[in-house]
């Protein structure tokens, strides 16, 4: 049996999960060579993978100096849509109807600009749009139809899910302990605002990321430094009229995972012009 190349051993879990979802339904187009199939969009480049499927599904893997991925538990979810707002100020992101999925444009590993409409499970409709250059990716998009439900406060979002890099790291004894401290030490987390202060946050302490002590006014920037990433940072930015808000759920230290939702400002974007941009450095 012939050994999967590594970018194909980056998707192949992505594709798996994504089988129980109607793929054939989707009216995303979707690619048949490998290691793409099953993706409506695809790029590659030294530092990391991003691939979108048939049903919109996003995935982020970093890549190490040797162009070979990062283990797979560090990869990140991409998930494109529209978000609710509840009373008490929190969300709920909206599952997309893959079969109303529709888009002019072609299935690509090598894209520029794509973008597709959707609708999700309340009815409202969104447009999205997705942009390559330089190595980075960026996203952004709109509310076309807030749908039937019209005492819905929504918004379009980006979601980006960075998981619990050190999951699978031993601590049994006192040296992996001690190992597993000096590498929290080293990692790095900062935030920009978006009125330009800029924020440090120590990897191991416990903290609230959905507080206004990390989010202020709004996040402009992110930059992340992990050694699972093995020497590569993360850094996701937002666009004039838009900003970025942190999440974990629980008061928990921020190596053992956040989210990252962006959105654009409603009023002053309409047209869809903010971005989210995804770098690896």
């Amino acid at each position: 049996m012939k050994t999967p190349t590594p970018a194909l051993r980056i998707l192949l879990p992505l594709l798996v999960l994504s089988a129980g979802s109607p793929i054939a339904s989707a009216q995303l187009p979707n690619l048949d060579d490998h290691p793409w199939i099953g993706y409506f969009l695809g790029s590659e480049n030294r530092k990391f993978t991003f691939g979108l499927t048939a049903v919109a599904k996003g995935k982020i893997t970093p890549m190490d100096s040797k162009g070979e991925p990062v283990a797979d538990a560090n990869n990140l979810s991409v998930t494109i849509g529209i978000e609710d707002i509840k009373p008490d100020g929190g969300t709920i992101m909206r599952q997309i109807k893959p079969e109303t999925l529709e888009t002019t444009d072609p299935a690509s590993a090598d894209f520029k600009t794509a973008t597709f409409r959707g609708t999700v499970s309340t009815g409202a409709k969104f447009e999205a749009t997705i942009e390559q250059d330089r190595g980075a990716i960026s996203i952004g998009g709109r509310i076309l139809d807030p749908g039937p439900n019209k005492n819905l406060k929504s918004r379009f979002a980006v979601r980006l899910n960075v998981p619990n890099t050190y999951s699978k790291t031993k601590t049994e004894t006192k040296q992996e302990q001690k190992d597993f401290e000096k590498k929290l030490k080293e990692d790095r987390f900062q935030v920009k605002w978006t009125d330009g202060k800029r924020v440090k946050e120590k990897i191991d302490t416990e903290v609230d990321a959905g507080s206004k002590e990390i989010n202020g006014p709004g996040i402009a920037e992110v930059e992340i430094e992990l050694s699972a990433y093995k020497g590569s940072k993360l850094v996701f930015s937002a666009s004039p009229n838009s900003a970025i808000l942190l999440t974990n759920g629980k008061v928990a230290p921020l190596y053992e995972g956040f989210g990252v939702s962006w959105s654009p400002d409603p009023v002053k974007d309409k047209d869809g012009k903010a971005r989210l941009t995804i770098e690896v450095k």
